[in-house]
């Protein structure tokens, strides 16, 4: 079984149906999942409760949900056209009613895109306020991601969305920060204490230190991950640490698993054995 405070993002197995890919989280012994949605009908009733049926089976939580959508959230909330961004907000209430069915607690969300004309802060601001009170009404947190060809991906765009709206949800994820071209430590201090949910993977550089994509499983790249998690931990994230990677990032389903045993071994947060917890109490 993977400790407690360590899951896995079913995107990892993408494209595999979702309700397979979340099969393959639990056959590993992740007991944490966060679910990618991918096609509209995952979205209805009969496909939640066979989610739901299958993870409650194994004792499973389900702690997010990820809208396939997220790619073309620039143009349903923050085009020209303002009225979309209303009729958009009912149309991701599917996405809250669905991560609330499963027992999710937040719903990800990346936001605006860079190649887009930006509608400035004020209006991001409302549009966001709007749509976080919609996730809210159905009992599910909205958290904004930092993604590389978002504007989230800027500390500075986080900084100034966490001083405007005080009660945000964030999302911090590793690999997104070095693919935007920033440290991560400096996408944690943006963000601070709302950091709510966190992806946790690892980056291998080039040979001659330039910043490729080189996204790995937590272990298996170059970063300093004691220093990230003690940093979130600092800021006062008390959380799960939830693996995501891309399916070229690793061979095998159990490089995940012994991927997760690292983080267990290598990290203060998670202790060595059950024994070694036991004796940390006496």
């Amino acid at each position: 079984m993977i400790d407690p405070d360590i899951g896995i993002s079913s995107a990892c197995f993408y494209p595999d149906e979702t309700l397979d890919a979340v099969k393959r989280c639990l056959k590993l012994g992740f007991r944490n999942i966060e679910i990618f949605m991918n096609s509209f009908s995952e979205l209805e009733e009969p496909y939640l409760r066979e989610l739901s049926s299958v993870c409650r089976s194994e004792g499973a939580r389900i702690v997010s949900l990820h809208p396939f959508t997220s790619g073309y959230e620039y143009m349903l909330f923050f085009s020209a056209y303002q009225k979309r961004a209303a009729d958009s907000c009912e149309f991701y209430r599917r996405y809250f009613h669905a991560a609330a069915y499963l027992g999710a607690e937040f719903t990800v969300f990346h936001g605006d895109s860079l190649r887009a004309p930006f509608v400035g802060m004020d209006r991001y601001c409302e549009v966001y306020a709007m749509l976080a009170e919609t996730a809210k009404s159905e009992g599910v947190t909205l958290a904004h991601e930092n993604v590389s060809s978002a504007r989230g991906g800027d500390p500075a765009f986080m900084r100034e969305l966490r001083g405007r709206i005080g009660d945000i949800s964030f999302v911090f994820d590793v690999k997104q920060a070095l693919r935007a071209g920033h440290e991560p430590f400096d996408m944690i201090d943006a963000m601070g204490d709302r950091i709510k949910h966190v992806h946790i993977n690892d980056w291998r550089y080039g040979n001659d230190g330039s910043r490729e994509d080189g996204c790995r499983l937590p272990g298996a790249g170059d970063l300093d991950l004691s220093g990230i998690i003690s940093r979130l931990e600092s800021s006062g994230y008390t959380g799960r640490y939830m693996i995501e990677v891309y399916r070229k990032n690793f061979d095998v389903p159990e490089d995940i698993a012994a991927s997760a045993e690292q983080l267990r071994r290598l990290y203060p947060r998670f202790p060595q054995s059950v024994s070694d917890a036991e004796q940390s109490c006496r």
